[in-house]
């Protein structure tokens, strides 16, 4: 195998250099690429492509190919599990005080490896708001090509589509890398025309392709899955094992404490990356050398530490760390983006075993009907209280109030003005014929952070989503819950799934017709966490508060790029993992483009 560990490949060579770091026996490549996740192995990939141009991949995280948690195309057997992080945030005081998990995959694939495997991309306007915070070039019709480019998209059998999987093909990729399909669990059922009529009564329309640009609606969304061999087809299936071979294409383990910088400085008066310093898990420290560029692709809750530990950052933060300061960039580790996330479990009799899962999403005007319009003011009106608030949260200097006004005024218009969907409820048939529903909010109007907890604990994030700062996200997260509940109750669901009552949560805790107030009082103490975290390298104007620009280039910098979720500067409402793989593809040709 190509693809030599760390252990063989990191030989400490027998100097120890002022700082007392080591050096390995092979310790020079063209490109590094921190992290080996969604977005790190498409780039790995595609950099290597190129027989001439050597790439390493640092990743903490080890090959999973066999383990069945991984392979599995159920979702959850990953969870809590040694390829999970598990990062734990610091109590929410407007969500009953709790700590909150969030999930991200410590793996070969990232959380590719670990996620639901859905694969939806967005809306259109949602992409084409990218441009106008700052990022000429980015827009759906540019990263439209690069979706088809990743996807190995396989047509449903006719069971599937009499189940309910619907497509149209001009919006689909057939011979890129990842496989896209449905679980051949899935069967015709007595779900599919239940979940048709109910939505029909409700005035939700089906939706024939969630990957047309426009979400809006109900549908049965694929999945990242081989459907002939009922496998996960995760980043590392997709993008890596096919390039295994390339001699080279090295993956490395080892954690990557911080970027090294060269003596000198670009002609532009920018900072040169000369390597990074990586830490084995035998705790030895050793650093490799980067000739053209470094790419941090560690995921939203980890790439703004490894900035930070390089002394990238805002620098009140980095002296209190004791990091000197590099570039000063208040953005890194802010802008911090969080869906909350709740359930709702009904006791059914539908006997059903068609493994079905609709996803349905709803607009603003879906969620409050008539009262739209007074909605949509009081939203505009707040929005300076909230940017102030999550300023005021992050301390002086992190966030610029009228900056993130701006951000949060951009957000507003994509709901209020070009109608994207606001919330989505997954609805599905879990064992012993429980009726699920899992809700969120698409825009949280919420920012967080995440930042280093001290400089040598690189795996213990600060992580603060403050859930609910924005007092909008819980009545968004009351509506999306009303609805999901009334589906449930509706006819023909009530008497064809043979509706017995609530599980969770109990009548006694949140009674049917329930008020505002009770829903609110019950989600504050049960809101979870959706593991979706965008935006804490957003890739947005550095008067925006933004951390790299339309190249991805981290500002400040003259080769050091984020490649991950981190630099997406607004929620999307489909799945981040449709976003990342085309956002990564695109990233890859730019890199090719761009480099020097």
């Amino acid at each position: 195998m190509a693809i030599i560990r760390a252990a063989a490949l990191l030989v400490l060579a027998s100097s120890v250099g002022v700082s007392g770091v080591s050096r390995p026996a092979i310790d020079s490549y063209d490109y590094i690429i921190i992290g080996a996740g969604t977005s790190g192995l498409v780039v790995a990939n595609r950099l290597s492509e190129e027989a001439s141009v050597t790439v390493a991949v640092i990743e903490p995280g080890s090959d999973e190919r066999d383990n069945p948690n991984v392979t599995t195309t159920v979702f959850g057997t990953g969870l809590n599990t040694p390829v999970d992080w598990v990062y734990s945030s610091v109590n929410q005081s407007r969500a009953g005080n709790r700590a909150f998990d969030l999930h991200a995959g410590k793996a070969w694939g990232g959380t590719s490896a670990i996620n639901g495997m859905t694969y939806i991309r967005g809306n259109v306007a949602e992409f084409d708001a990218w441009e106008e915070l700052g990022n000429p070039g980015w827009n759906w019709n540019s990263i439209f090509g690069y979706f088809k480019k990743s996807e190995k998209y396989t047509i449903p059998t006719d069971s599937q589509l009499a189940a309910g999987a619907t497509f149209e093909s001009q919006y689909h990729g057939f011979r890129g890398p990842l496989h896209v399909g449905y679980t051949p669990a899935l069967k015709n059922g007595s779900f599919a025309p239940v979940v048709r009529d109910t939505w029909a009564g409700l005035s939700v329309t089906h939706n024939p392709d969630l990957n047309s640009g426009d979400v809006r609606g109900y549908g049965m969304g694929p999945q990242t899955l081989d459907a002939a061999l009922n496998m996960r087809w995760d980043a590392a299936r997709a993008y890596l094992h096919p390039a295994e071979h390339r001699p080279n294409l090295k993956v490395l383990k080892g954690t990557v404490k911080r970027i090294t910088w060269a003596t000198g400085k670009h002609a532009t008066g920018r900072l040169v990356a000369d390597g990074v310093e990586v830490v084995t898990d035998d705790g030895k420290s050793t650093v490799l050398s980067a000739k053209k560029e470094i790419i941090v692709s560690a995921g939203a809750l980890r790439t703004p530490l490894v900035l930070e530990g390089s002394g990238i950052g805002n620098p009140r933060i980095l002296k209190s760390l004791g990091i000197e300061t590099r570039v000063d960039l208040p953005g890194v580790g802010e802008n911090l983006i969080e869906q909350p996330s709740h359930f709702l479990l009904f006791s059914g009799d539908l006997q059903d075993s068609s493994a079905s899962a609709y996803h349905s999403y709803v607009t603003i005007a879906d969620l409050f009907g008539a009262d739209v319009a007074a909605v949509e003011a009081a939203t505009r009106a707040n929005i300076p209280k909230w940017a102030k608030a999550a300023a005021d949260a992050s301390g002086a200097r992190s966030l610029d109030a009228c900056a993130l006004e701006k951000v949060l005024k951009i957000q507003h218009d994509l709901l209020f003005k070009h109608n994207v969907t606001a919330a989505e409820i997954l609805l599905a048939i879990a064992p012993d014929n429980v009726l699920a529903s899992n809700y969120w909010a698409l825009f949280p109007f919420s920012r967080g952070s995440v930042h280093l907890k001290s400089a040598d604990k690189i795996n213990e994030p600060l992580v603060d989503p403050r859930i609910f700062l924005a007092d909008f996200d819980l009545s968004i997260m009351v509506a999306a819950g009303k609805v999901a509940q009334k589906f449930w109750l509706s006819e023909p669901m009530k008497t064809k799934g043979t509706v017995i009552g609530p599980i969770v949560p109990e009548e006694v805790d949140l009674p049917n017709n329930a008020t505002n107030a009770q829903w609110q009082l019950y989600l504050r103490d049960t809101v979870v966490a959706n593991s979706h975290p965008t935006g804490t390298a957003a890739m947005m104007s550095r008067a925006l508060g933004g951390v790299v620009d339309p190249e991805l280039r981290v500002y400040g910098t003259a080769n050091v790029r984020v490649v991950d979720a981190s630099v997406v500067p607004l929620q999307v409402s489909g799945h981040l993992t449709a976003t990342l793989y085309g956002l990564a593809e695109r990233a890859s040709d730019i890199i090719k483009r761009t480099t020097h």
